[in-house]
């Protein structure tokens, strides 16, 4: 056998119960029936120890100390589940699903990407808060009882808009400016036209056409 192989197997290692006294960023102190030692963190530990907890200690000899699990905690205690480096979460088969009863909050402070063959949302109330929104699609529709819409500036940049309600109702406190080829308005019932002063002006041509024509 290998030098290093027999050394290594020779090393005796003990497991114990302890209780987890201060978690530092250098590791964990946990103290045990025999002694109190100063502990790592088993990368197959997911579960971050904290002050108070049982956990299991396994001790090499002569060697480093790591906490394997944590056994016991709290309940009113917040659980960490905490890794170093990258984490990926992968099934072969299935889904993963991730469920709370007081909500779920995912935080980042790099981007946060969703991919999927379909996205679906479904909540009572929801909110987006963004700078700035990029939409690309090739269609959006929206099914919607009410839309209340606050903002400084809309602009918008259309091959063709069409627009079909029942009832339009407009108010624009300043001036309402339309620049057209061509113009075409038709009323089925009366239409009006009102203002302080209002002017007419035509490079070529101004027609009035009806059966009757009241000026003054």
């Amino acid at each position: 056998m290998h030098n290093a192989a027999r050394k290594l197997a020779a090393k005796t290692v003990w497991q114990e119960f302890g209780e987890v006294v201060s978690a530092g960023p250098e590791g964990f102190s946990v103290r045990t029936a025999l002694a109190e030692v100063k502990a790592k963190r088993a990368a197959s530990c997911l579960v971050a120890p904290a002050p108070g907890d049982r956990v299991l200690v396994a001790t090499e000899e002569e060697g480093d100390s790591f906490v394997l699990a944590v056994l016991e905690r709290k309940e009113s205690q917040k659980t960490t589940i905490a890794v170093e480096g990258d984490l990926e979460l992968r099934t072969p088969s299935g889904k993963v699903e991730i469920a709370a009863q007081e909500g779920v909050d995912v935080v980042a402070a790099a981007p946060v990407n969703v991919t999927g063959s379909e996205v679906t949302v479904k909540a009572l109330r929801a909110r987006l808060s963004a700078e700035w929104i990029d939409v690309v699609g090739a269609a959006v529709k929206a099914e919607l009882g009410k839309v209340k819409m606050l903002a400084s500036t809309f602009d918008a940049t259309l091959d063709r808009f069409s627009q079909r309600v029942k009832r339009s109702y407009r108010t624009v406190e300043e001036i309402d400016q339309v620049r057209a080829q061509h113009i075409d308005w038709a009323a089925q019932g009366n239409a009006h036209l009102r203002g302080e002063n209002t002017l007419v002006t035509a490079t070529d041509l101004v027609k009035v056409n009806a059966d009757q024509v009241h000026l003054g």
